[in-house]
């Protein structure tokens, strides 16, 4: 694929078939749970209440990859947020301007709260997109009510259908999460990366049914594999100098992108509103789904692949609304089209758009049918335009080197947990921990467009913290002490081993 084309459609996406098995019956049921409480909506003569169920409905899109104990409580949780989005919008829906405010606290909350709860995808965008799209039902004070209770209706129509597979799979979600990290310990992907994918499936394992046996010593098994297999990397004898920095205090990495998201969408919503745009709430959901990722780069990339989404997603509308189907078929293809999101969201970015972009059109069309197509797809441009220039503003300028200022501290966690192994007051968990955390960290700050100062030294220095940490991992796991006792040598040569463990803050 030529690089231009790389850069405006991202990675090409996987077989038909490859994505049928990875999210169909996910994709399936979302569409279900969406398209039913439409139609029915539609067949009672209440258009409205149909779209405003139809919202609530995508509570299923969310709990998937959960084991059913915690699916349970999580996706009950997301279907509650949707409803509270569904009225609190409903209510702000006639000033453009508070509208745009609460999405914006809309957004900046359920970024914290998924990272927090690890609820997964779609995360605050989901938030966003339903709250955004049941203030354009416009509801008055008279019908707000009705439409709270239809999307409180079809939220718990979505539980039910997330939660039916418990009956005759119980163990599923966690067997699934073992299989990947088996895929994971046998394929090539880097220490960090399987050890996430073994932390998940332990997760999973330990909230998972009890109606069938337990899972944990295949995870065992697994965590043993991994740590034998590792091989050693060749670790200089001597640490790389980094620069002395003033100490920052440790903060979660998902801060900074829920304070980037907060002020993207609510900038978004309020420069549409400034310029007089009809639809504010699409000028913040274009902002939420550009910033759905953890630093400029993401952002940049995100942003070229809306724009190249959007435009083909207006086409795709743009044919569906001078069509004039029946009624019918648009509550089809709205499911349609949501099967089309799920099965390409996490593979194909730029497609999925394609496809959100229509949903969201039909679904404000069928529930209020006066509105002129041609307008909804004319605003939808400039807005999306709008979105992304928030959006970009606020990932590339707001906190812009909130990674690299973490770095020096993850660093010094990894390093302070390597010396604890090696004096015998840590374990190896706590170890594995520290350098998960490193990892992420340092895949933050390399994708920062401005790093801080010395961020090259102390990349440098996290990737010799990472290989003598893994290193010795692997040593203890084999049995080979004189391994194991060069590696702490290192790390007692560079001071690591006297270091207090107090759980500071390093700098």
């Amino acid at each position: 694929m030529p690089l231009a084309v790389h850069h405006l459609l991202g990675h090409r996406p996987p077989a038909v078939r490859a994505l049928w098995a990875a999210a169909g019956r996910r994709a399936v049921s979302a569409a279900l749970c969406v398209a039913v409480p439409l139609g029915a909506g539609v067949a009672a003569g209440h258009a409205d209440l149909g779209s405003a169920a139809a919202l609530g409905g995508l509570t299923a899109v969310y709990g998937h990859q959960l084991s059913h104990r915690r699916r349970a409580p999580v996706v009950a949780g997301c279907g509650a947020v949707l409803v509270l989005a569904v009225a609190v919008c409903g209510l702000a829906g006639g000033s453009p301007v508070l509208l745009s405010v609460v999405l914006g606290l809309l957004a900046g909350a359920a970024t914290a709260a998924t990272a927090v709860l690890r609820v997964g995808p779609p995360g605050a965008l989901g938030v966003v997109l339903v709250g955004g799209s049941a203030s354009a039902l416009g509801a008055a004070p008279s019908a707000l009510a009705g439409h709270v209770a239809a999307a409180a209706g079809g939220a718990a129509l979505a539980w039910l259908v997330v939660m039916a597979p418990w009956v005759r799979d119980p163990a599923g979600p966690e067997r699934r999460a073992v299989a990947a990290a088996g895929a994971a310990v046998a394929g090539a992907a880097p220490p960090e990366a399987v050890a996430r994918a073994l932390r998940v499936a332990d997760a999973a394992v330990a909230a998972g049914s009890r109606r069938r046996p337990s899972l944990r010593p295949r995870v065992r098994e697994l965590e043993a594999a991994f740590l034998h297999g590792l091989s050693p990397a060749d670790v200089p004898p001597v640490p790389p100098s980094a620069p002395r920095t003033a100490a920052v205090r440790a903060v979660p990495a998902w801060v900074p992108t829920a304070v980037r998201t907060w002020a993207g969408v609510t900038g978004a919503g309020l420069l549409a509103a400034g310029l007089g745009l009809a639809s504010t709430y699409w000028a913040s959901t274009t902002a939420v789904a550009v910033l759905m990722g953890t630093g400029a780069r993401a952002a940049r990339t995100r942003a070229v692949h809306r724009v190249t989404g959007t435009l083909l997603g207006v086409g795709v509308a743009g044919l569906l609304l001078a069509a004039d189907l029946p009624v019918g078929v648009e509550v089809v293809v709205v499911g349609l089209l949501l099967v089309g999101v799920e099965l390409l969201v996490a593979a194909q970015y730029v497609l999925a758009v394609a496809f959100i972009t229509p949903l969201s059109l039909m679904l404000v069309h069928v529930g209020v049918p006066d509105r002129s197509g041609v307008e909804l797809i004319g605003t939808r441009l400039t807005e999306t335009v709008v979105g992304i220039a928030l959006a970009l503003a606020a990932g590339l300028l707001l906190l812009p080197r909130a990674a690299t200022r973490r770095l020096p501290a993850a660093v010094t966690a990894a390093e302070r947990a390597t010396a604890a192994l090696v004096t015998g007051t840590g374990d190896e968990g706590a170890l594995r921990t520290a350098l998960e955390g490193l990892d992420e960290v340092g895949t933050a700050a390399r994708a920062e467009l401005r790093p801080a100062p010395g961020t090259a030294a102390w990349l440098h220095r996290a990737r010799w913290t990472a290989d003598v940490g893994w290193g010795l991992l692997a040593a203890r796991t084999r049995g080979e002490t004189d391994l194991a006792a060069e590696l702490g040598e290192r790390a007692r040569a560079d001071g690591t081993v006297s270091a207090p463990v107090d759980g500071g803050h390093g700098a």
